[in-house]
């Protein structure tokens, strides 16, 4: 059984990864509900589920010109058009069942993928920790990609004194 998604730093509009985000993290309020902190998040833990391959699902087609801008290849889009690939949060395999005591109990060790993680540590999980890794994929993808389809900003090497 596979999922067919894509990590999240490929939206095409900035419409489309807020969507993505929020799509995840409903999924992550829905399993706190059922007492499960996921504990992992990061840029390849949050994906944009791809429902069919079919042409409702595609994205209208990008230009990136010599100057770096970006457009749209055709002059107006469809106003309907909205990303209808809605945002998922995967990989549980670090994830804690809170409902059963064994597991609560070995929750007090912090995990999570650098720089996503939590501040709090030799602290019990919970989910304000998964709400303040959110904050830190935004600013993360904000400040390193430049633009849709994973356009990674390269910065410069820092300068040695």
């Amino acid at each position: 059984f596979r999922t067919p998604a894509m990590k999240c730093t490929w939206f095409s509009c900035r419409r489309e990864l807020l969507h993505c985000i929020l799509g995840a993290l409903l999924g992550k309020c829905i399993s706190y509900r059922r007492g499960i902190i996921h504990r992992d998040t990061s840029d390849s833990n949050v994906w944009m589920w791809i429902p069919q391959i079919d042409e409702r699902f595609a994205v209208p087609e990008w230009i990136k010109e010599q100057d770096g801008k970006t457009h749209f290849r055709i002059a107006a889009v469809n106003p309907e058009w909205f990303p209808r690939r809605p945002g998922v949060a995967g990989d549980f395999g670090l994830a804690l069942d809170m409902l059963e005591s064994k597991s609560a109990a070995n929750g007090v060790v912090t995990t999570g993928t650098f720089p996503f993680g939590t501040s709090a540590e030799n602290e019990a999980p919970s989910v304000t920790h998964d709400l303040e890794a959110y904050i830190y994929l935004i600013w993360l993808i904000g400040v390193n990609f430049k633009g849709p389809y994973n356009d990674v900003q390269h910065w410069p090497p820092p300068v040695e004194k």
